[in-house]
């Protein structure tokens, strides 16, 4: 499973959506209810996913669906 579709599962799974498809210029406001407690779940998915870790500076910076998936690639090319 490449990161996209991890990104893709973890969104699905937050908001209860088997249907849900993401694009990477999906911003926060174009999904209903995501909200800063939505925010949460889908990081610390995520790092659970990727086994992966992200800093409070860099989770600030995540505006689209795109930045998520940057960071992600980021933080696995680290490893």
């Amino acid at each position: 499973m490449n990161i996209n579709q991890i990104i893709q599962t973890v969104f699905q799974h937050v908001f209860s959506n088997p249907n849900l498809k993401l694009h990477q210029n999906m911003v926060t406001g174009e999904i209903v209810d995501w909200d800063s407690f939505k925010n949460v779940e889908i990081i610390l998915a995520c790092e659970q996913q990727l086994q992966i870790q992200f800093r409070a500076r860099e989770i600030d910076q995540i505006r689209s669906i795109a930045d998520l998936t940057r960071l992600c690639e980021q933080k696995l090319s680290e490893k």
